[in-house]
Order: structure tokens, then C-alpha cells, then sequence
């Protein structure tokens, strides 16, 4: 497999790897966690483990986004 890879940082990369805008997007496509639980200012999530006085379970959801940063890298604009 050696030689088989292509890295990727530029928009003349891009060009020279011969990659489409339809695989920067895919390859720039990813899932995000986010937890939607209230926390009050002054909690400690770091100290805070199930079982103990006051811990608060989180309320996670994941969405699939576009990493805008790898778009701009490229030059790829939607």
C-alpha cells in the first residue's frame, strides 16, 4: 500500500489528488454530540459521577454536520 496515500491540505492538493467536491464533502461530514441537559451555573462536571447527590444524567443528541473548516481548506463552497 505504499505510495497509495494522498494527504490533503490545499486547494492544489486537492487538484493534484484528483478528488471531487462530492468527496471533500463526504470525507468533511461528520457527527456531533450535543447534550441538551440544564445544568445550573455552578456544576461541576468534572467531580460529578452517577450515584452522587446532585448529578444531573445527560440528555444527548447527535446531528450530522459539515466541518465548514475542511470545506474552507479546499476551496469547496456548497
Amino acid at each position: 500500500m505504499r505510495g497509495q496515500a494522498k494527504i490533503i491540505n490545499s486547494p492544489a492538493d486537492k487538484k493534484v489528488a484528483g478528488v471531487t467536491k462530492e468527496q471533500i464533502i463526504k470525507m468533511a461530514t461528520i457527527q456531533v454530540r450535543y447534550d441538551d441537559a440544564i445544568y445550573p451555573d455552578d456544576y461541576d462536571h468534572q467531580t460529578m459521577k452517577p450515584g452522587d447527590v446532585g448529578y444531573i444524567e445527560p440528555i444527548y443528541r447527535t446531528e450530522t454536520e459539515i466541518d465548514q473548516a475542511v470545506l474552507d481548506r479546499f476551496g469547496v463552497t456548497l
